[in-house]
Protein backbone atom coordinates (compact mmCIF):
# COMPACT_ATOMS: atom_id res chain seq x y z
CA UNK A 1 0.00 0.00 0.00
CA UNK A 2 1.23 3.32 -1.07
CA UNK A 3 1.36 5.80 1.69
CA UNK A 4 0.98 9.69 1.66
CA UNK A 5 4.70 9.63 3.42
CA UNK A 6 6.16 7.29 0.43
CA UNK A 7 4.10 9.27 -2.24
CA UNK A 8 5.57 12.52 -1.21
CA UNK A 9 8.99 10.95 -0.87
CA UNK A 10 9.01 10.18 -4.12
CA UNK A 11 7.33 13.31 -6.01
CA UNK A 12 10.71 14.55 -3.98
CA UNK A 13 13.26 12.25 -5.02
CA UNK A 14 11.54 13.12 -8.94
CA UNK A 15 11.29 16.57 -8.57
CA UNK A 16 15.18 16.93 -7.39
CA UNK A 17 17.38 19.47 -9.45
CA UNK A 18 19.79 16.95 -11.89
CA UNK A 19 23.72 16.72 -11.03
CA UNK A 20 25.46 19.62 -12.56
CA UNK A 21 26.95 17.32 -15.31
CA UNK A 22 23.75 15.40 -15.98
CA UNK A 23 22.38 17.54 -19.46
CA UNK A 24 26.20 17.94 -20.80
CA UNK A 25 26.41 14.40 -20.84
CA UNK A 26 23.38 13.51 -22.18
CA UNK A 27 23.56 15.78 -24.64
CA UNK A 28 27.00 14.64 -25.72
CA UNK A 29 25.26 11.03 -25.82
CA UNK A 30 22.79 11.99 -28.34
CA UNK A 31 24.41 14.04 -30.45
CA UNK A 32 27.15 11.68 -31.00
CA UNK A 33 26.77 9.91 -33.91
CA UNK A 34 25.58 6.66 -34.40
CA UNK A 35 27.28 3.28 -35.49
CA UNK A 36 25.23 1.69 -37.92
CA UNK A 37 25.46 -1.68 -38.86
CA UNK A 38 26.00 -2.14 -42.53
CA UNK A 39 23.29 -3.49 -44.45
CA UNK A 40 23.37 -7.29 -45.08
CA UNK A 41 25.57 -8.43 -41.63
CA UNK A 42 24.73 -11.56 -39.91
CA UNK A 43 25.09 -12.42 -36.51
CA UNK A 44 27.03 -15.69 -35.86
CA UNK A 45 27.77 -17.85 -32.39
CA UNK A 46 31.07 -18.37 -31.95
CA UNK A 47 32.50 -21.89 -29.99
CA UNK A 48 35.52 -24.07 -30.15
CA UNK A 49 35.35 -28.00 -30.23
CA UNK A 50 39.10 -29.18 -29.75
CA UNK A 51 41.05 -26.90 -31.49
CA UNK A 52 38.50 -25.85 -33.93
CA UNK A 53 36.83 -22.25 -33.50
CA UNK A 54 33.38 -22.84 -35.37
CA UNK A 55 30.06 -20.10 -35.99
CA UNK A 56 26.29 -21.26 -37.10
CA UNK A 57 24.02 -18.21 -37.09
CA UNK A 58 22.82 -16.60 -33.96
CA UNK A 59 18.97 -17.00 -34.98
CA UNK A 60 18.73 -21.03 -34.55
CA UNK A 61 20.49 -20.87 -30.67
CA UNK A 62 17.99 -20.87 -28.06
CA UNK A 63 20.18 -21.45 -25.12
CA UNK A 64 23.21 -22.73 -23.53
CA UNK A 65 23.04 -24.76 -20.66
CA UNK A 66 26.15 -25.93 -17.98
CA UNK A 67 27.20 -29.43 -18.17
CA UNK A 68 24.78 -31.91 -18.78
CA UNK A 69 24.75 -35.62 -18.27
CA UNK A 70 24.44 -37.56 -21.63
CA UNK A 71 22.28 -40.78 -21.51
CA UNK A 72 23.41 -43.50 -24.32
CA UNK A 73 20.77 -44.81 -26.83
CA UNK A 74 21.17 -48.30 -27.26
CA UNK A 75 22.14 -49.28 -30.54
CA UNK A 76 23.18 -45.80 -31.31
CA UNK A 77 26.86 -46.42 -31.15
CA UNK A 78 27.93 -44.56 -34.73
CA UNK A 79 29.31 -41.69 -32.49
CA UNK A 80 27.15 -38.99 -34.19
CA UNK A 81 24.30 -39.34 -31.76
CA UNK A 82 26.48 -38.52 -28.32
CA UNK A 83 23.08 -39.61 -26.27
CA UNK A 84 19.91 -37.59 -25.21
CA UNK A 85 20.05 -34.91 -22.38
CA UNK A 86 17.36 -32.85 -20.51
CA UNK A 87 16.66 -29.13 -21.15
CA UNK A 88 14.26 -27.81 -18.85
CA UNK A 89 12.07 -30.77 -18.61
CA UNK A 90 12.49 -31.64 -22.55
CA UNK A 91 14.49 -34.76 -23.52
CA UNK A 92 16.95 -33.44 -26.59
CA UNK A 93 18.92 -35.42 -29.32
CA UNK A 94 22.78 -34.45 -28.53
CA UNK A 95 24.60 -34.80 -31.93
CA UNK A 96 28.48 -34.84 -31.40
CA UNK A 97 29.66 -32.54 -34.26
CA UNK A 98 33.15 -33.10 -33.15
CA UNK A 99 32.23 -36.92 -34.35
CA UNK A 100 30.24 -35.64 -37.48
CA UNK A 101 32.92 -32.91 -38.79
CA UNK A 102 35.58 -35.09 -38.37
CA UNK A 103 37.01 -33.02 -35.71
CA UNK A 104 40.10 -34.97 -33.80
CA UNK A 105 40.06 -34.66 -29.57
CA UNK A 106 43.34 -33.97 -28.38
CA UNK A 107 44.04 -34.44 -24.70
CA UNK A 108 40.99 -34.01 -22.40
CA UNK A 109 38.18 -31.84 -23.32
CA UNK A 110 37.70 -28.44 -21.40
CA UNK A 111 36.77 -28.41 -17.83
CA UNK A 112 34.13 -26.00 -18.22
CA UNK A 113 32.27 -27.92 -21.21
CA UNK A 114 28.68 -26.67 -21.99
CA UNK A 115 25.75 -27.39 -24.06
CA UNK A 116 24.20 -25.18 -27.11
CA UNK A 117 20.90 -26.01 -28.00
CA UNK A 118 19.98 -25.27 -31.39
CA UNK A 119 16.22 -25.19 -33.49
CA UNK A 120 15.90 -25.01 -37.53
CA UNK A 121 12.80 -25.46 -38.45
CA UNK A 122 11.22 -27.10 -35.56
CA UNK A 123 14.08 -29.46 -35.02
CA UNK A 124 15.93 -28.95 -31.53
CA UNK A 125 18.93 -30.72 -30.91
CA UNK A 126 22.15 -30.09 -28.13
CA UNK A 127 25.70 -30.01 -28.97
CA UNK A 128 28.52 -29.87 -26.70
CA UNK A 129 31.31 -27.68 -26.84
CA UNK A 130 34.54 -26.73 -25.52
CA UNK A 131 33.91 -22.84 -25.23
CA UNK A 132 31.53 -20.47 -26.37
CA UNK A 133 32.88 -16.81 -27.70
CA UNK A 134 29.51 -15.19 -27.66
CA UNK A 135 28.11 -13.29 -30.61
CA UNK A 136 29.53 -11.36 -33.28
CA UNK A 137 28.71 -9.88 -36.43
CA UNK A 138 29.98 -10.01 -40.16
CA UNK A 139 29.53 -9.03 -43.75
CA UNK A 140 29.60 -11.69 -46.20
CA UNK A 141 32.34 -9.83 -48.21
CA UNK A 142 34.61 -10.52 -45.01
CA UNK A 143 34.08 -14.46 -45.51
CA UNK A 144 37.19 -16.30 -47.02
CA UNK A 145 37.05 -19.23 -49.17
CA UNK A 146 37.04 -22.51 -47.76
CA UNK A 147 40.68 -23.89 -49.15
CA UNK A 148 40.05 -27.08 -51.18
CA UNK A 149 42.91 -28.84 -49.09
CA UNK A 150 40.68 -28.88 -46.33
CA UNK A 151 40.49 -32.59 -45.93
CA UNK A 152 37.70 -33.22 -43.20
CA UNK A 153 34.22 -32.79 -43.49
CA UNK A 154 34.59 -29.02 -41.94
CA UNK A 155 34.84 -27.99 -45.35
CA UNK A 156 31.71 -29.55 -46.95
CA UNK A 157 29.38 -27.81 -44.13
CA UNK A 158 31.75 -24.38 -44.41
CA UNK A 159 30.49 -21.47 -46.60
CA UNK A 160 33.76 -19.40 -45.15
CA UNK A 161 36.05 -18.83 -42.96
CA UNK A 162 35.60 -15.88 -41.16
CA UNK A 163 39.18 -13.84 -39.73
CA UNK A 164 38.34 -13.21 -35.75
CA UNK A 165 40.17 -11.85 -33.30
CA UNK A 166 44.02 -13.51 -34.89
CA UNK A 167 42.04 -16.49 -35.78
CA UNK A 168 40.52 -18.61 -37.86
CA UNK A 169 36.43 -19.57 -37.75
CA UNK A 170 34.65 -21.60 -40.10
CA UNK A 171 31.41 -20.32 -40.31
CA UNK A 172 28.73 -23.55 -41.19
CA UNK A 173 26.04 -24.00 -43.08
CA UNK A 174 23.43 -24.65 -40.65
CA UNK A 175 20.61 -25.73 -43.52
CA UNK A 176 22.55 -28.29 -44.11
CA UNK A 177 24.19 -29.14 -41.19
CA UNK A 178 20.64 -29.92 -39.81
CA UNK A 179 19.27 -31.37 -42.58
CA UNK A 180 22.39 -33.97 -42.48
CA UNK A 181 21.91 -34.78 -39.07
CA UNK A 182 18.25 -35.25 -39.08
CA UNK A 183 19.11 -37.89 -42.14
CA UNK A 184 21.08 -39.77 -39.94
CA UNK A 185 19.36 -39.71 -37.01
CA UNK A 186 16.65 -41.81 -38.68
Amino acid sequence: MITTATSKGALHLLDREPPADYLAEWTARIAARKEHADPGTSAVVIFRIAREWLALPAAIFQEAAENCTFHTIPHRRDGIVAGIVTIRGELLLCASLAHFLGIERTGQPSVRRRLLVASRDGNRLAFPVDEIHGVARYHPRELLPVPASLAHATSIYSIGLLPWQERTVGCLNDELLFYTLNKNFS
